[in-house]
């Protein structure tokens, strides 16, 4: 005869299983039942912050409450992370992760940072790829004639970033391990400076974003010598890629995504996740980050997550190989 009890048992489980699937699907539904805030740490004006601002203003039709972004720049972007991490896991805080913050564990090993443990991936914002670049009067006119100078005279060319595990610091730092050569890395407290001083011909060298570098370039203050992706970029088409320079692993990109803290239910970020695809889809979206040369890859919440792993795994390898340390 059956047992009663435990069939009893088994319906109540299944409906309160039911019931809890409701309410999460429910609260997808209703959420944000305010303004959401998209925690950026980075400094206004910088390619992940004007990415974020024209993304987070299209979101916020979709989601029918406001996006405000706010910066929380300082320590490759755990600052900002950490100020998201106190918010509650309900969908109300976003965090702009970019490549730029993946070296962290390295930098700040005390603090036992893991990206992929402390968030939930939203969806993949935009990729973005280097420029190896150098002053308009500078005597280097093709990568190989930089090569040149640097084995003929080890550390005393140098190259800039923003900081000690920047992308353009271990660009630079996979440069010398490509090319054979000895270059002193200057780290800059402010990008902008980094950028100044490689104009003035102060730093021989740098790995500038490309929406960064290509105004300067089309402005006749920089020459590009070599990309980073796998194939040229559309609004630098007569810069060959460094893999066509023969330096065949030299493939490099930085990503910004949107993520909350891990625990948000699932149907929030699902929710999450169609707005931000659907705002990168849009035409005025996309025309936008086209000119900022970022390429828009949109993604479902476990692509991207699969990713951040691959990437975190990428860029750990070259920092341990770079040895670096916070100054």
């Amino acid at each position: 005869m059956p047992d009663f009890a435990l069939t009893r048992r088994a319906m109540n489980v299944a409906v309160g299983a039911l019931l809890s699937g409701c309410c999460l699907v429910a609260a997808a539904q209703n959420n944000p039942s305010r303004p959401v805030r998209m925690v950026v740490p980075w400094p206004p004006g910088t390619p992940a912050d004007v990415a974020g601002r024209i993304v987070a203003e299209h979101m916020a039709a979709g989601l029918g409450q406001p996006v405000v972004v706010e910066n929380k720049p300082g320590a490759v972007g755990t600052i900002g992370m950490l100020d998201a991490l106190r918010q509650p896991a309900d969908g109300h805080t976003l965090y702009l992760l970019s490549s730029a913050s993946l070296v962290a564990p390295l930098l700040y090993p005390a603090q036992k940072i893991d990206f992929q443990k402390s968030l939930d991936v939203v969806g993949h914002l935009s990729w973005n790829y280097n420029v190896l670049a150098v002053a308009e009067a500078s005597p280097h006119k093709s990568t190989q004639e930089l090569v040149q100078a640097a084995k003929a005279r080890p550390g005393e060319l140098n190259f800039g970033s923003g900081g000690n595990g920047t992308p353009a610091h271990l660009a630079g730092e996979l440069f010398k391990q490509q090319t054979g050569t000895q270059m002193t890395h200057v780290p800059y407290n402010q990008f902008t400076m980094a950028v100044s001083d490689l104009l003035a011909g102060r730093v021989d060298f740098m790995f500038l974003t490309a929406t960064a570098a290509i105004p300067q370039i089309a402005g006749g203050k920089l020459r590009a010598l070599g990309t980073t992706g796998s194939q040229r970029l559309p609004l630098l088409k007569g810069v060959a890629t460094m893999t066509e320079q023969g330096y065949s692993s030299f493939v490099l990109r930085s990503f910004d995504m949107v993520t909350v803290k891990a625990g948000t239910p699932r149907p929030i970020v699902e929710r999450l996740n169609s707005e931000l695809n659907r705002a990168l889809t849009s035409s005025g979206v996309k025309d936008k980050l086209d000119a900022l040369a970022l390429d828009i890859e949109p993604m479902t919440p476990a692509q991207s997550a699969k990713v951040l792993a691959t990437e975190s795994d990428k860029w750990m390898q070259i920092g341990r190989s770079a040895q670096i340390k916070v100054d």
